[in-house]
């Protein structure tokens, strides 16, 4: 193979490089035609048991005498260093968990809103007339024959006279007394439209209670006369001779589509109502502004105050004083709450991001307290206030005889400044005129 101009690469016999595709065929070949030479046989076997070790990086001992062995003691094979190799195969199931979810949700989204769907089609032009009116029910939803169901789906009871058979006015299905829930008009037109109900607390997207508890099941609050709607009963016929409005008020639904507008419900209050930490907060929020807006007035009435002056008064300042005291224990309070907040709930207790989202609300509060509300200087007493009114009319009075002074100085330069000027006008001459002689006499004298 020296001898060869190209690398040839395979399982090829040294000998008749012959190429063979797998190593028992080149094995065999030698035992068939190249016998006669044992030394080359056994160098290919021990050349075939290095190789197979080296690629799969066992050492000298045998699998199950290295497995005995136990890992702290067991002699390692040298790594190879095989340079940089790529990643393996990697899955990511997201995409699978998405569609699941996705799936599921639709689901259940869907039948919500097939039901939300019925229930406004329901309430519009509902008949005042009970027969009417479960005519115009039977036309919305259509009603699974009650033939055909001979146990309550979801007790699994039997039907008889006294448990009768009830449909459900967003489903059509079969259910018993017990298993079906009552829901008012005005609670179904609240979920259907909000802002059509006359009422405050239909203007927000959700209510204060949940449907679960503005559900009444047939029986609790209800007349004898009430419990069933049905116009083929006796309790129905009495019904309409004596009260023809009071069984009206509301529909008959089953507890599986009672969940579904729950649930809806409590999302809806999970979407729009704020969580208590942020209602802590904002109010926290509004006593730290309050707090600053009284700590800048306050310095200024302090600062007046210690300069002895009247314009605002010591009582006042000392109510201040003790308002911007009263917002700063309502600050310790509140940050106090929110850094404990849902701490002793075992079902449902706050996570890192949260712990760290309550110390980081109650930090902020301490350092507000320590650079705001504890750096606000201390009033003087009643005492000092009158030391101080007293050097300040000093110093009043100080610098009106100071500026005085400075008065009567202005007044007397002009008064110096024009006995300058008249005397130069006197002076100034005879000046002249000693100086004109000087030099009449200088010139005389010079002369021969």
């Amino acid at each position: 193979m020296a001898g060869c101009e190209e690398v040839l690469e395979g399982f090829i016999c040294p000998i008749c490089m012959t190429d063979f595709k797998a190593p028992n065929q080149l094995t065999k070949h030698f035992e068939d035609f190249h016998k006669d030479d044992p030394e080359i046989l056994k160098s290919l076997k021990d050349l075939f048991g290095k190789a197979k070790k080296k690629i799969l990086k066992q050492d000298e001992m045998s699998d199950s005498f290295a497995n005995s062995i136990p890992s702290t003691t067991r002699q390692r094979s040298p790594e190879i260093n095989w340079g940089p190799q790529e990643i393996g195969a990697m899955t990511s199931h997201t995409n699978y968990f998405k569609e699941v979810r996705n799936m599921r949700l639709e689901r259940y989204s869907t039948e919500t809103n097939k039901l939300l769907i019925r229930l406004d089609k329901l309430l519009n032009n509902l008949p005042s007339d009970p027969v009417d009116r479960k005519v115009h029910e039977r036309t919305i939803v259509p009603w699974i024959d009650e033939k055909d169901v001979k146990l309550c789906p979801t007790c699994a009871k039997s039907f008889h006279v006294a448990r009768r058979k009830h449909h459900c006015r967003l489903c059509g299905a079969v259910m018993c007394h017990n298993c079906t829930i009552f829901l008012s008009l005005q609670d179904a037109r609240k979920m259907t439209s909000p802002v059509s109900v006359q009422d405050d607390s239909a203007v927000s997207p959700t209510s204060e209670r949940p449907i679960s508890e503005r559900l009444v099941r047939a029986g609790i609050g209800l007349t004898k006369l009430a419990r069933s709607p049905s116009s083929g009963s006796l309790n129905s016929v009495l019904s309409l001779v004596n009260d023809s409005t009071g069984s009206e008020q509301h529909f008959r639904i089953c507890t599986h589509c009672a969940n579904l507008l729950d649930a809806r419900e409590k999302q809806k209050a999970k979407h729009f109502d704020k969580p208590i930490v942020c209602q802590f907060y904002e109010k926290l929020r509004a006593y730290m502004e309050e707090a600053s807006q009284h700590v800048k007035m306050y310095n200024k009435m302090w600062e007046s105050l210690n300069e002895g002056e009247s314009t605002y008064n010591l009582e006042d300042a000392q109510a201040l004083r003790n308002k911007i005291a009263k917002l700063g224990e309502n600050i310790d309070l509140i940050s106090k709450r929110i850094s404990v907040l849902g701490m002793r709930c075992v079902e449902n207790p706050p996570q890192d991001q949260e712990l760290r989202l309550h110390h980081m609300v109650r930090v902020s509060a301490m350092i507000f307290l320590k650079e705001e509300l504890l750096s606000v200087q201390a009033l003087p007493s009643e005492e000092r206030y009158a030391e101080l009114q007293k050097e300040r009319q000093r110093r009043i009075e100080a610098r009106i005889a100071y500026e005085r002074q400075l008065e009567e100085e202005q007044r007397e330069r002009p008064k110096e400044q024009r006995k300058r000027e008249t005397w130069n006008l006197e002076v100034r001459p005879i000046m002249k005129e000693n100086q004109i002689n000087h030099k009449v006499g200088v010139h005389l004298v010079s002369l021969p």
